[in-house]
């Protein structure tokens, strides 16, 4: 998923701000568990003021992801 999110954060520079958690690190698990977090990857897409407007487990497409940010995006949604 890493190539995709890089591409995708490249593409929406300036909308979004793309945080990477390691799983493995425990400092990050408080986070991971307030987002209901199980699995990875997990991308999730957050709203303006910070909702989940979408959660995805697993790989997935650029398109799928994109479709996702692009619904929240402030530069697409006026």
């Amino acid at each position: 998923m890493m190539p995709i999110v890089n591409g995708l954060e490249d593409e929406f520079e300036g909308q979004f701000t793309i945080l990477r958690l390691d799983a493995n690190v425990p400092a990050n698990e408080r986070l991971q568990a307030s987002y209901g977090m199980r699995g990875h990857p997990t991308f999730l897409v957050l709203d303006e003021v910070g909702d989940v407007s979408a959660q995805f487990f697993g790989l997935q497409s650029a398109e799928i992801l994109r479709e996702a940010m692009t619904a929240v995006s402030p530069q697409t949604n006026p």
